[in-house]
């Protein structure tokens, strides 16, 4: 045998020698995985189905796979490091079990997903230790982008380019008029959607250029300048896009670019814009000496008494907390079930809904009624109550809109004072339709008798007094009125019988 192929063999055997003689190791690693699995099976549950639904989040799939990737292309230097179980992964650890809990009461699905995914990364922290942990602190990081958030950035991303696209546009004299996320040219009119909103293009910008950045990068103001560009870019490209979409119907007679291929120019301009950033990334990208070769022949895993108490512990509070997380939720559903005293009944004015033409989007409820307000005019204002039980329902939740983003668009937020003096207790939103009217609606909670204008507070009432066994189920209500003034009088006449 040659002596290079003999150095070859040696360095085979050496890697594999960490692994081969700690069979408890990879036992122990390998039990604290299924442990995770079963305990986050919800999260995992929910948010596959939010990557494969939602477009914005389909890159979730990779984010994993690709941390324990990187992981392995770190393996000679992970396996220069001697493992060692870490206590101090705990502060992270007991959060984690303590938020997947509140999520699970709660049926808040942020506070799942955010639990899931620290979780992981924590527990490979508390299996190999500190120092090692410093050298994949990268991709343990990395699997937080597995988080399904970033649609709250909807509304401020719209602004953005409807603000940047119609200063481009006056710019190049284009004439045209504004009335929120509308922008009408002489030869039609646009609306900033939330599909024009950018947000695909902003995560997927961020996650990319965060990889490109460890990857490629070296020194830590070029990895950080990198990012923020990555963050920054791609909201000056949707500006682009948006100006350059009106600006092709204004040249074309709105032959181009008024319909669906507006929606294709997107992608290959999004196409353009992950290019143009990678050019960025080397034009920033210094020259690399060459890589250090790490020896792994000293590798131990140091797997000792209090080893092996680490991970019992760690092992025993995944055990109780799956089980504390269990009994919650057959408490939840006994506790919805005998809380449920609404039918599946449906009492709505369509004549009053059809003249509005508005109607909230509400997931599920157990009863919906709608009642005509006080106004100058018939039908000037409605009031939508809808009933949750919540069984196969939730009172607090995304799915629960306050209008139809295909006939409405939001246009401004103000507040509203109410009788009880609290400019900030409720607030509103001025909604435009395609056809120029103006809409106000504004919303609240009533929560066993309490009344709860914030989601937040309304949403974590509802998970504390779930916690105690007693019924979370409760009213969300919503009016709609032409003119503020009529909102404002119905809203403050109907909170000063409530509070």
């Amino acid at each position: 045998m040659s002596k290079s192929e003999s150095f070859k063999e040696n360095e085979k055997e050496a890697s594999a020698l960490p692994f081969a003689k700690n069979k408890a190791f990879l036992t122990s690693s390998f039990a604290i995985f299924c442990l995770w699995l079963v305990f986050s099976w919800q999260g995992l549950q929910t948010v596959v189905e939010i990557w494969y639904g939602n477009e914005i989040f389909n890159h979730g799939f990779f984010i994993v796979p690709g941390a324990f990737y990187l992981i392995y292309l770190k393996r000679k230097e992970l396996l220069a490091r001697p493992f060692q179980t870490s206590l101090l992964a705990f502060i992270v650890v007991i959060p984690a079990l303590l938020l997947y809990i509140i999520g699970i009461a709660g049926d808040i699905q942020l506070f799942l997903h955010t639990a899931t995914f620290t979780l992981l990364p924590a527990l490979i922290w508390l299996l190999i230790g500190t120092k090692a942990a410093k050298t994949i602190l990268f991709p343990l990081v990395f699997m937080l982008f597995s988080i399904p958030v970033g649609e709250q950035l909807i509304p401020y991303l719209q602004e953005i380019a409807a603000d940047g696209s119609v200063m481009l546009l006056q710019l190049t004299g284009v004439p045209l008029f504004r009335s929120g996320l509308y922008i009408e040219i002489p030869q039609g009119r646009f609306l900033v959607a939330e599909a024009c909103s950018g947000v695909s293009f902003f995560i997927a910008s961020f996650v990319i250029g965060s990889l490109y950045s460890y990857l490629n990068l070296v020194s830590t103001k070029r990895r950080i300048a990198f990012v923020a560009i990555s963050l920054i870019f791609p909201v000056l490209a949707n500006i682009v896009r948006v100006y350059g979409i009106i600006l092709i119907a204004y040249w074309t007679d709105m032959e181009h670019a008024a319909g669906a291929d507006h929606i294709i120019y997107g992608w290959f301009f999004f196409a353009f814009v992950i290019v143009c950033l990678l050019g960025i990334g080397e034009f920033l990208r210094e020259k690399q000496a060459g890589s250090s070769n790490h020896s792994v022949t000293d590798v131990t895993v140091r797997f000792k008494k209090h080893d092996f108490a680490t991970i019992l512990i760690a092992a025993t509070c995944l055990v109780l907390f799956s089980f504390w997380g269990g009994m919650i939720e057959d408490r939840k559903y006994s506790v919805r079930l005998l809380g449920s005293e609404y039918e599946n009944e449906f009492e709505v004015d369509e004549k009053c809904i059809e003249e509005l033409n508005w109607r909230p989007l509400l997931n599920k409820p157990d009863i919906t009624k709608t009642q005509t307000l006080n106004g100058i005019t018939p039908c000037e204002s409605l009031l939508v109550r809808a009933m949750f039980s919540g069984v196969e329902n939730e009172l607090v939740s995304d799915l629960n809109r306050l209008y139809d983003p295909e006939m409405w668009a939001r246009e401004s937020g103000f507040s509203i004072i109410t009788k009880n003096d609290d400019p900030s207790s409720l607030s509103g939103l001025r909604l435009t339709s395609p056809s120029g009217e103006s809409l106000y609606v504004t919303h609240w909670y009533l929560i066993n008798g309490k009344v709860f204008t914030s989601d937040v507070e309304a949403k974590l009432y509802q998970t504390f007094i779930l916690l105690k066994g007693l019924p979370n189920n409760g009213e969300f209500l919503v009016i709609a009125a032409k003119s503020r003034d009529v909102l404002e009088m119905n809203a403050s006449k109907i909170l000063s019988t409530q509070y």
